[in-house]
């Protein structure tokens, strides 16, 4: 038996795609693994929310993320357990913990996206985090036990950047949840966005080609989900300036009730992105029977498979026109729809929690 910590700082969909991948993870594991011990270090804000079994702890670590406390405080409540491993996943593992620990790598972004254009932080603030970011992701991958990514496109990413990890990278594809269940269906006709509204999500791109060609009806909106971060403010503007409010509607702060219902009511789901690790709302999409519209990268191909329509996300026309041609064209739309459902099965929660378990006792092992 091993004792096994988790670090759930950035547990829940508060946290976006990284909160949800922690969540999903811990509860997955609750149910599977009955030989080890695990402690649970998270918020005390979420300490209520997370449920644990016997053999579980849970341990509140109110320190912020990427903060001079992730590097000092953390690593003495880390130590305070006595771990035989610990999973951070995320790639902010304190430089000074000294034990044996594995990370997940959602994506590194940073490394291929950089520049004052992607942060709305003053010039030497930037630099100093940048500079921070390098050296703690560097520090995290050469010294993990076990680094694991969401999906193959990532791998490569990962081994690229640091070819000496190749050996000890896991890819465990991310599950996908029926947020539709239940909720009725409306008649409004709306396309649907949900994701952060940082550079690289393209979004602007997506309400540029809608407004030039025409796409939306008039009355019709595109309605844009995210959370609260410098770079809503920085769209709103965007949005003002475009003279775009009349179709754009933005939301903050929705819980999985009201985005199941979203996905459930739009006439397609668009994902514009630039760059990903993984592409989980487009999946949410196609569990609750909505045709996905989305960017020909590289990781989407991976992960979406042959189920969405694809357009060039740097040509405003390729995107107008493929949205136009889910909405007009009845038969696109079925076989859309009827791909989704296909390829949403091939993902699961369970199983990303499985491998995960499986790559644990590998490294118990030693």
């Amino acid at each position: 038996m091993a004792t096994i910590g988790i670090d759930a700082r950035l547990w829940g969909t508060k946290h976006t795609g990284i909160g949800r991948y922690t969540q999903k993870l811990i509860e997955n594991l609750r149910g599977l693994d009955i030989e080890n011990e695990y402690v649970i270090f998270c918020r005390s804000e979420n300490i209520k929310n997370i449920e644990t079994s016997p053999g579980w702890k849970k341990v509140v670590a109110d320190i912020p993320h990427y903060s001079l406390g992730e590097q000092t405080s953390l690593v003495q409540i880390f130590l305070k357990e006595n771990l035989d491993l610990l999973h951070v996943p995320h790639f902010n593992v304190p430089v000074f913990y000294p034990k044996a620990f594995c990370i997940t790598i959602h994506d590194i972004l940073w490394h291929s996206k950089k520049g004052f254009d992607v942060t709305t932080l003053p010039p030497i603030k930037y630099l100093a985090k940048y500079a921070g970011y390098r050296l703690v992701v560097k520090s995290a991958a050469s010294r993990a036990k076990a680094i694991f990514v969401p999906s193959k496109s990532v791998a490569n990413e990962v081994e690229k950047r640091f070819p000496d990890v190749k050996q000890k990278v896991y890819v465990t594809y991310e599950g996908v949840d029926a947020l539709s269940r239940g909720g009725k269906k409306d008649d409004r006709n709306y396309l649907l966005y949900v994701g952060n509204l940082y550079p690289h999500k393209n979004v602007e791109t997506l309400v540029h080609a809608l407004s030039r060609y025409h796409v939306l009806e008039h009355g019709n909106k595109l309605i844009v989900v995210s959370r609260k971060t410098a770079f809503l403010g920085k769209f709103r503007k965007f949005i003002k300036t475009k003279n775009a409010k009349k179709f754009v509607e933005l939301k903050t702060n929705v819980d999985d009730k009201e985005l199941g219902s979203l996905y459930k009511n739009a006439k397609a789901f668009i994902f514009p992105t630039l760059s990903e690790g993984f592409g989980l709302p487009g999946l949410e999409a196609m569990s609750a029977s909505t045709p996905v519209v989305c960017s020909d990268i590289p990781v989407l191909r991976e992960v979406y498979g042959n189920a969405p329509l694809y357009f060039d996300p740097k040509d405003p026309q390729d995107i107008a026109d493929k949205i136009q041609k889910v909405l007009s064209n009845k038969v696109v739309r079925i076989n859309l729809i009827k791909a989704g459902k296909i390829q949403v099965k091939k993902f699961s929660w369970k199983k990303m929690a499985q491998e995960t378990l499986s790559v644990y006792r590998e490294v118990l092992k030693g």
